[in-house]
């Protein structure tokens, strides 16, 4: 493995410790990155541990049993051991220790505690479409050792892959099981020491851990509980919270709202800590509470219930803020008679008598407001993630998705979200590229150079004519006093901006597409420019179904939502008028000896020239735009160039 690799790993993982511990013995590597970094050799093996374990016991029993040896304690904890001897590799996570993930590449083996470190040494970032799938469909995940990267698998609590030799063997051992233990010790057990924050989650389960977290085998302590508000959203969780909360206050708890709203949710910095996608927003509300309280609580009680990804959430929060998260109802049985019982026993001798009978006539009350709610207040980000997917096949199941949850139809939210926050994930995978800057010549005349010129995006109210202006002359300014004085130049302005600044746009979720619609979009030939259900509905309410299935796009002038774009565009109106006022502006913006040049300027739609001022000729216009040069940057400037001279060739 080369030296690079290891340095991209070590870099990677900085976040886990400022200082890293390393050993070597021929081509095996072991690196440590933790607040007291420590690799430990026995008897020609070195491991490195990842939780509370007796190094030397592990050891001594991998030397006389094997892999089963590596099974001891109580405690969980995450190793890997490398036995330069048999030329082996051991991974490892007794119990639900901390993730370990590793990745089998030309070079080598590289294994990691976090799947982005495997990533940042090389490993290809290509997502596994089944697993994707399969998440989408169901909401899995982490619960076998394939990962959402293709080129890395996760060892699973419980199991042991040993490698040796170019051969993979997995072991699962002895997991332990939560049932039939009792939910006050396994609470206590969670809840630990030290200051101590609960996230207060869903009815009697987060009212019973809230009880056992003020009453402590010391008595009563200090106890800070963070809940989640959406406002303007429907959801009982401020009621909930008052009528258990509030007579909890006076027993020493302290109440924390923490407000969060549906359209700013934080999605890129969940992805970017995370590294892979979560399936629910409780999940969200998890990393989001645990990023808050980071420098306020040692320990965060959660209340979620289940998910194999739950580790993997409290994992990354640790090494990123330095605040342990629990989820205690993981060990416990889900449901039943049995733990609703002793829920409610918690509850009743830890609470207060009104919170108590709230909190056991509320049992199963969830505190999150509907999530379809939230994924329509979610809409802009929503509708630009899901009209534009990356996840090869999605575009038709994303676009009925979105249909459905515009129109109020029956959709499965849950997979709508995880539909979406897939998306999100794959772009941080492969951020979009900017666009490139440059020149281009005509393919039909060797009279003209026209220049592209980027701008900011152009919204409703814009004072369009001013900012057109202000582009031209910054691009004249660059390319210097020779570019206008070869004769006479104009200036292209693609008709999109034009209707977006006179608010002529209809976003996808005010539009409800009809039968004849889906059915155009589904059936017309391309040039018809019907690439979506929405703009196919658009275009056929302004010129009717047949002339929008069979002429070009110019027929109805309908621009369907661009990538990253939420909006169906209609034409511009007037835009021989917008041409005029451009003009005008121009006329204050440029040097004098500029503007006494300019020759005129051509507002370009879809299906060609759609208005023109001054001393520009329709014809001559379109030939300057046939190859649609406006289709990334909205503004073109059209120079002449000097003539060729007799017997030169003209340079391409």
């Amino acid at each position: 493995m080369p030296e690079s690799a290891l340095h991209a790993l070590s870099t990677a993982l900085a976040r886990r410790g400022a200082e890293p511990a390393t050993w070597r013995a021929g081509a095996t590597r072991l690196l440590v990155r933790a607040s007291m970094p420590a690799v430990h050799e026995h008897g020609g093996l070195a491991l490195a541990v990842d939780g509370i374990a007796e190094v030397s016991a592990l050891a001594a029993g991998y030397a006389s049993r094997g892999a089963p040896g590596l099974v001891a304690g109580a405690e969980p904890y995450a190793l890997i051991l490398a036995d330069p001897a048999r030329g082996a590799l051991v991974l490892a996570r007794h119990g639900d220790g901390p993730p370990l993930y590793y990745a089998e590449t030309a070079g080598g083996i590289l294994a990691a505690s976090e799947p982005g470190a495997l990533l940042a040494a090389g490993v290809p970032a290509e997502p596994d479409e089944g697993v994707v799938g399969r998440f989408i469909a169901t909401g899995a995940c982490d619960d076998t050792a394939a990962t959402f990267y293709a080129g890395i698998r996760r060892v699973l609590p419980g199991e042991v892959v040993e490698i040796a030799g170019g051969t993979r063997t997995r072991k699962p051992m002895a997991v332990r099981d939560g049932a039939g233990r009792f939910a006050r010790s396994v609470l206590d057990a969670a809840i630990g020491r030290g200051r101590i924050g609960v996230r207060f989650g869903h009815g009697l389960a987060g009212a019973a851990t809230i009880g056992a977290a003020l009453t402590g085998p010391e008595g009563r302590r200090a106890l800070t509980v963070y809940s989640a508000t959406f406002p303007g959203l429907t959801t009982a969780a401020a009621d909930f919270a008052a009528a258990v909360l509030g007579p909890v206050a006076t027993t020493g708890a302290r109440h924390r709202a923490q407000p969060h709203f549906a359209d700013e949710l934080d999605l890129d910095g969940l992805l970017a800590d995370l590294g892979e996608p979560v399936p629910d927003l409780d999940s969200y509300l998890t990393w989001a509470t645990a990023r808050a309280t980071a420098g306020e609580v040692d320990t965060l009680i959660d209340t979620s219930g289940g998910g194999a990804h739950l580790a993997r959430v409290a994992d990354r929060l640790e090494s990123r803020y330095g605040v342990t998260v629990r989820f205690p109802l993981r060990a416990l049985p889900s449901t039943g008679p049995v733990l609703r019982a002793e829920l409610a026993a918690i509850v009743e001798g830890t609470l207060p008598l009104p919170a108590a009978k709230f909190a056991t006539a509320h049992a199963t009350h969830s505190l999150l407001p509907p999530l379809r709610e939230v994924l329509v207040r979610m809409r802009g980000e929503l509708a630009a993630a899901l009209l534009h997917p990356r996840l090869p096949g999605a575009r038709r199941p994303s676009w009925e998705a979105l249909a459905g949850l515009f129109a109020g139809g029956q959709v499965d939210s849950g997979a709508v979200f995880r539909r979406y926050i897939v998306e999100r994930w794959l772009r941080t995978l492969a951020p979009p590229a900017p666009p490139a800057r440059r020149p281009h010549r005509t393919a039909k005349s060797a009279q003209w150079t026209r220049v592209s010129v980027s701008t900011e995006v152009f919204a409703a109210g814009d004072k369009l004519p001013e900012k057109v202006a202000w582009y031209v002359s910054e691009c004249l300014a660059g390319l210097g006093r020779k570019a206008y004085r070869r004769g006479r130049w104009h200036v292209l302005l693609a008709a999109h901006p034009v209707a977006v600044v006179q608010g002529r746009t209809r976003p996808v979720w005010e539009i409800r597409p009809g039968a004849v619609a889906r059915a155009l979009h589904r059936w017309a030939r391309p040039t018809a420019g019907l690439h979506d259900p929405w703009t196919a509905q658009v275009a056929v309410e302004r010129v009717g179904a047949l002339r929008a299935a069979v002429g070009p796009a110019a027929v109805h002038g309908v621009r369907g939502p661009r990538a990253g774009g939420v909006a169906v565009v209609l034409p511009p109106e007037e835009p021989a008028r917008v041409a005029t006022e451009v003009l005008a502006a121009l006329r204050t913006a440029l040097p004098e000896e500029a503007y006494a040049t300019l020759g005129g300027c051509a507002v370009v739609g879809a299906g060609g020239v759609v208005g023109v001022a001054g001393e520009l000729d329709a014809a001559v216009a379109a030939e300057m735009c046939a190859d649609d040069p406006l289709a990334t940057d909205p503004i073109a400037v059209v120079l002449s160039n000097p003539p060729v001279r007799k017997g030169e060739r003209r340079r391409r």
